[in-house]
């Protein structure tokens, strides 16, 4: 077997760490492009209840009746805007997938 001299080591030494900063420098710039990728493609979607709850919460609604026999449970139910869950971290809810 051929026995390098420093020199030789050296240099393919640098080959080596070049190669290694390369590698390392394009696994990078692909990650970071296939997530660019994949968060441009999906955007995701708004669950029906946060839409509800965004366009209602300002408006109020009232009814006006002239029966006297009015059902006041209805009356409420039409007035009050939808809740909003939380998850225990306290960050709204995210539905993805769906149907």
């Amino acid at each position: 077997m051929k026995s390098f001299t420093s020199t030789d080591r050296d240099r393919g030494l640098r080959r080596l760490r070049r190669l290694t900063f390369g590698a390392v420098t394009g696994a990078t710039v692909a990650v970071f492009g296939m997530t660019y990728v994949a968060a441009a493609s999906y955007a995701g979607k708004a669950s029906t209840a946060s839409t509800t709850a965004l366009s209602t919460s300002g408006s109020t609604a009232t009814t006006t009746s002239s029966s006297p026999s009015t059902d006041q449970s209805a009356t409420t139910s039409a007035t009050a805007a939808p809740t909003a869950t939380t998850g225990s971290s306290g960050s709204g809810t995210v539905t993805s997938g769906g149907s």
